[in-house]
């Protein structure tokens, strides 16, 4: 089944139609790639990104966006919470040789989720899109 967001027809990758949070109930309570779509949703509902926002978890609330480190923060804070292990990563894209996302432990295997690319900026695209190559894990939650 496909559905139409901000002007966007997206589908999961389970086959599901992607779909939004409203609100930020809910996000007690993540659990497996269903809990990544709804973050991914809150996300975009909530944030966006921009280049030298915030790059704090902290920040990010306060502010209503924030770059790529702060996104990230953010989300593997939330996720990490939930009881998900969480990678954070760092590698290089055509725009950044230290651009930052997650790897995150669901279903029984390791799956990218890019806070970034999923904000209204880079076009609301499904939270498994990348856009570099990792290098280094930077930081882990829950291993």
């Amino acid at each position: 089944m496909l559905i139409k967001v901000h002007g966007k027809v997206g589908r999961t990758t389970t086959g599901k139609a992607y779909t939004r949070a409203a609100g930020s109930e809910g996000l007690n309570d993540l659990q497996g790639d269903e809990g990544l779509e709804r973050l991914a949703g809150y996300i975009n509902r909530n944030f966006n990104h921009r280049s030298g926002g915030p790059h704090t978890a902290e920040g990010v609330e306060k502010a209503g966006y924030g770059d790529c480190w702060g996104l990230s923060d953010w989300a593997a804070k939330k996720l990490a919470a939930n009881g998900y292990k969480v990678k954070v990563v760092q590698g290089a894209t055509s725009a950044s040789s230290r651009h930052r996302w997650l790897h995150v432990y669901s279903e029984g295997r390791w799956t990218s989720f890019e806070p970034s690319l999923v904000t209204k900026r880079y076009g609301s695209k499904h939270y498994t899109a990348t856009c570099g190559k990792t290098n280094t894990v930077v930081k882990t939650y829950n291993m």
